[in-house]
């Protein structure tokens, strides 16, 4: 089956379990093979309060993919939610001040 970019990009994308997550907007190509990479996803506002942008969905990770419906890994939410959390853990160390303790002999 073969699909222009424009039907590519008006694709639902949606896990294994059935949780809606968004549409194709986009993607990569490898120009050495012609092989789409990775597929960019623009998710719904407030999804589940874990995306504040999109999301880039690896070929490995996807189960289907029709002109109507690409179905991916549940795991893509489990691990953008990890990555955020470890985000949050880094920015809350960035804003931390440094302690400088000096000793009198």
């Amino acid at each position: 089956m073969r699909i222009s970019s424009g039907q590519l990009k008006r694709i639902r994308v949606e896990t294994q379990s059935g949780q809606y997550l968004g549409r194709v907007s986009g993607f990569e190509l490898e120009t050495d093979s012609g092989i789409i990479e990775k597929y960019e996803v623009k998710t719904r506002i407030g999804l589940a309060g874990i995306w504040d942008s999109g999301l880039i969905i690896s070929r490995s990770q996807i189960i289907f993919l029709d002109k109507d419906k690409m179905i991916v890994e549940d795991n893509v939410i489990k691990i953008k939610s990890e990555l955020k959390d470890r985000l949050a853990k880094v920015g809350k160390l960035e804003s931390t001040e440094p302690v400088i303790s000096a000793e009198k002999s």
